[in-house]
């Protein structure tokens, strides 16, 4: 075996470490999907007319309207909403996005609800340039079964 080879052996048992540890801490301390009461667990949700999908919702029982964006890797919100949510301030990061580096503080909510759809302890990135927007990212869409065709988009519970 020559050292260009022993080389690609160790970086792909590298990252196969990486992967188990990722998928153990996730597992550890992501959020925990719940179903509400009446036990419905799926939401239809037409495509809007600037092509996105967006969601009702709330964080901790306070109404919030979410774009989903399967492309973010945690929920996202605008300090103005972080502040009307009464969320409490966080350690600050630096987060690459689609438009570079931006500066957040991460933050947890309690409860995250979708319709009948509950996700518990979630972490959120409190990030100034957004406004009174909201990000649904992959940490709680990771935890449903996202179908989407032309028009309209389904999220569902995963079974536990």
């Amino acid at each position: 075996m020559n050292l260009a080879s022993k080389h690609y052996v160790a970086g792909l048992v590298w990252c196969i470490l990486f992967a188990i540890f990722y998928f153990v801490i996730d597992g550890q301390l992501g959020p925990k999907v719940g179903v509400a009461e009446n036990g419905a667990t799926s939401i239809e949700i037409p495509r809007s007319r600037n092509g996105h999908f967006y969601v009702a919702g709330d964080i901790n029982g306070q109404p919030v309207t979410f774009m989903i964006d399967t492309g973010a890797s945690t929920v996202a919100i605008g300090a103005e909403m972080a502040q009307r949510l009464n969320l409490p301030r966080g350690r600050s990061t630096t987060l690459q996005t689609a438009n570079g580096i931006a500066l957040a503080e991460e933050t947890q909510a309690q409860e995250l609800r979708l319709g009948s759809i509950v996700v518990r302890d979630v972490r959120v990135m409190v990030m100034a340039n957004l406004g009174t927007e909201a990000l649904l990212g992959q940490n709680v869409l990771r935890h449903l079964e996202v179908v989407q065709t032309a028009d309209t988009m389904q999220l569902k519970a995963k079974p536990q």
